[in-house]
């Protein structure tokens, strides 16, 4: 059995099909699709068996956290195929070749290896040139939207052998329109966007030597003794990431170690003695204790259930106890027990009153860092 009759065997379509709906059973184009799933996997099956398949119409939405970005959701019943086509080709085919330090959308990478990663490199670099240094960090403007459709395709043609898997994925970045632009929100569209600046990652690594270097998606920092290495690694870069039609942006610049580095919302610290510390962003901070008075307003007067305001909290705090957050986690969590005070204060007819920005001592804790 060749790549592509894996691919769209009934099995695989359907362990596809299975993933695929994993924790979006709720929403009712899944559940009703998932209801006739046999019989929905065989009619998927026979359309790519017979060369008739096409890509449903995109649903496109606008996300505003961590800042505003179209969502371009994939149909479930593309979900499950492009699902068997990543897990039984792509994936293998695109990732061989990736840096271990591509940290972004992988088995066993994500968020936490990331930043444990930087953790690792700081305290390696420490070791042998002490707390003093240079770091370079580069981001590409509109990564997802201004890829060009051409450089897209020719990641996967490098990549992937089977022609039949290939050019699958080549329609699935041309269903996006136009050009350029991929979709932010298909698997493939991830693997795809890494693939893009693999080659980058291997020269950065390869020929300019930069041992302490890392990426998350369009993402990366550079860190090193010398400040012209990096400016040359700079020009380089920009050289490289133009040449395949995108530019960086006003975020890509050279800093002292000492400011500390800015990554993946979390600013790191290499102290004199060795030590790392991981500050959490401000800006999370006061998000989140916006965001729970005003779900809390919302409870008040009837218009969502209460669960909304644990859940975004609960939330909030396993990011934060990713780092040395301990003193933002205890103010939150005064703000979220007095929260829960007015609202059964609100319940039984009490007056409230407004949360301060600083927070205020409860009678009880309902929760415990």
């Amino acid at each position: 059995m060749d790549d592509w009759e894996k691919v769209i065997s009934f099995g695989a379509l359907y362990e596809g099909l299975e993933k695929a709906r994993r924790n979006v059973m709720w929403k009712d184009s899944v559940s009703g699709y998932s209801l006739d799933g046999l019989e929905n996997t065989l009619r998927l099956q026979q359309e790519l068996q017979d060369g008739t398949y096409r890509i449903s119409e995109y649903q496109r939405f606008m996300i505003h956290e961590p800042k505003e970005r179209e969502i371009v959701a994939t149909r479930i019943r593309d979900r499950q195929f492009q699902r068997s086509l990543c897990d039984n080709v792509l994936y293998k085919e695109m990732t061989r070749s990736f840096i271990h330090d591509n940290c972004a959308c992988q088995r066993g990478k994500g968020v936490d290896f990331a930043l444990d990663r930087m953790n690792a490199h700081l305290q390696r670099y420490y070791r042998k040139h002490g707390s003093s240094g240079w770091v370079l960090r580069c981001d590409i403007r509109h990564y997802f939207p201004e890829t060009p459709h051409d450089v897209a395709k020719e990641a996967i043609r490098k990549r992937v052998k089977d022609p039949r898997c290939c050019l699958a994925a080549e329609e699935i970045v041309d269903s996006f329109g136009g050009d350029k632009g991929i979709g932010l929100g298909s698997q493939v569209s991830q693997l795809v966007e890494l693939a893009v600046l693999d080659p980058i990652d291997h020269y950065i690594k390869e020929r300019l030597r930069i041992r302490h270097y890392i990426r998350y998606m369009d993402d990366f920092i550079l860190i090193h003794e010398d400040r012209a290495v990096l400016e040359n690694a700079k020009k380089v870069i920009t050289e490289k990431v133009n040449a395949l039609g995108l530019e960086m942006n006003r975020k890509t610049q050279i800093s002292p170690l000492k400011n500390g580095i800015r990554f993946l919302k979390w600013r790191f610290i290499l102290t004199d003695s060795g030590r790392v510390i991981r500050r959490i962003s401000r800006q999370s901070v006061v998000k989140e204790r916006r965001k729970l008075k005003k779900l809390a307003g919302k409870i008040r007067r009837g218009e969502i259930p209460e669960e909304y305001l644990w859940t975004s909290f609960q939330s909030w705090r396993a990011n934060a106890r990713r780092g040395n957050a301990g003193r933002q986690i205890y103010e939150m969590e005064k703000l979220y027990d007095q929260l829960k005070e007015e609202i059964e204060n609100g319940r039984e007819g009490k007056p409230g009153g407004a949360a301060n920005e600083g927070g205020g001592e409860s009678g009880s804790r309902s929760c415990a860092v």
